[in-house]
């Protein structure tokens, strides 16, 4: 079974984000070097690993975009793709809904990221609009599709 739990472990999450399977993903042009990455050790920001058993599958980054809105950043290792992804995504908006205040959660995939944008819809979430022009990547720019859930009245 899938158990998501927040760490504060910054080591840890700094050696997730900068896997080089990860990085590439979450950074873009303005990023600093993978070596030189450090994550952001801030209370407001939560760290949620997910685990199956004793085996760390990843991580999703939540930053606060208000007081009942969150930004997701999914960073799973490589052994997590496939099935036990859309298990820890739903083991993690779990955590989410009950911990914290948040009622939304929202996220933004470049549109060349056609993986992340099939996980970010298997995982629950719509599109509700289009950032143009605002990521660049390899000297590119593009636009980052907008995507975001609701937190069910039940949950």
């Amino acid at each position: 079974m899938i158990r998501a739990e927040r760490t504060r472990d910054y080591e840890l999450a700094r050696q997730v984000l900068t896997h080089p399977k990860i990085y590439p993903a979450i950074s873009d042009d303005s990023s600093p070097a993978r070596e030189d990455y450090q994550p952001i050790a801030s209370e407001a920001v939560i760290y949620l690993a997910v685990y199956d058993a004793a085996e760390l599958l990843g991580l999703f980054l939540f930053v606060p975009q208000s007081g009942v809105c969150v930004e997701v950043h999914t960073c799973l290792l490589p052994r997590a793709w496939g099935g036990r992804a859309a298990e820890a995504a739903r083991a993690a908006r779990a955590w989410i809904w009950a911990n914290t205040p948040a009622a939304r959660i929202v996220t933004s995939v470049p549109e060349g990221n056609r993986l992340a944008l099939r996980f970010a819809r298997q995982a629950g979430m719509t599109e509700y609009g289009r950032n143009p022009a605002s990521i660049q990547r390899n000297g590119r720019l593009e636009d980052l599709i907008l995507l975001g859930m609701s937190k069910p009245p039940q949950e």
